[in-house]
């Protein structure tokens, strides 16, 4: 029977593997003969413990396997491996990754953006992580992805070392991510790239107040009918000194 690795949590506690200690595949199979009472209409509670343990954490198992893949691929397909161009705030950056982010939550790609975010974040983590680091490679999805703030390959590995030999808690793992970046350097909270400029971080968020549900960044026609005369002439005021603002923003970018 494969393992599927240490520290995975399975309803709060954390699997050292697949099959719980002391137990073989084989019992699971071997009960299930005549003298087995499930048989006779008695629930065995020890065999569905079992057996809810070991499928809870073969499922974990295959989503971490699943999240490092997704990362990776992600990563070389739309950044060509480039930590600087992934970890980009432009807002421009890659159009085509921006449309696949956009499919999240559809039938046609049934993750979130942050779990796709996340999962290349964690690929990116692990690429620049020295080959003797594995404590961060151990640890489930969940716990990875609490420690990518740290930014620092090294503070990662370190409070990684820590999970997994004081078998932390997902609550505490936080709390400790919590305490490292108390100690950072306001300029190294980022894992020492420097603050976003002003200009960037509003633009960006502006985006993303523009993008709807769907991922459309534009208002629909209905949306705008459902106004009425007062609403869309504020609304209009706001928009043309949107405009306006963004123009004289558009020609300062184009002098300097």
């Amino acid at each position: 029977m494969e393992s599927a690795g240490k520290n995975i949590p399975v309803k709060g506690k954390e699997l050292r593997g697949l099959v719980p200690p002391g137990t073989h595949p084989l019992e699971l199979s071997e009960r299930l003969d005549s003298s087995n009472p499930t048989l006779r209409g008695v629930v065995d509670k020890e065999l569905v413990d079992e057996a809810a343990t070991w499928i809870c954490a073969k499922v974990a198992a295959t989503l971490k396997l699943g999240a490092q893949e997704v990362g990776e691929y992600v990563l070389d397909t739309f950044f060509r491996g480039d930590p600087d161009l992934a970890k980009s705030k432009n807002p421009r950056k890659d159009a085509s990754f921006r449309a696949l982010a956009e499919k999240c939550g559809t039938p046609e790609l049934p993750v979130s953006k942050t779990w796709l975010n996340s999962a290349v974040g964690v690929a990116l983590m692990i690429r620049q992580l020295p080959e003797t680091a594995r404590a961060f490679r151990e640890l489930p999805p969940s716990y990875q992805e609490t420690l990518l703030p740290l930014g620092d390959p090294t503070k990662v590995e370190k409070v990684a070392k820590q999970a997994v030999a004081k078998d932390l808690s997902f609550r505490e793992l936080r709390q400790a991510v919590a305490e490292e970046r108390a100690k950072m350097p306001r300029d190294d909270s980022r894992g020492g790239r420097p603050p976003t400029p002003v200009i960037v971080k509003t633009l960006t968020r502006s985006l993303k107040l523009f993008t709807l549900e769907g991922g459309r960044r534009s208002f629909m026609k209905a949306q705008v009918e459902e106004l009425d005369d007062e609403q869309r002439k504020d609304a209009l005021e706001s928009a043309e000194g949107l405009i306006e603002k963004l123009k004289d923003l558009v020609s300062k970018l184009k002098k300097t």
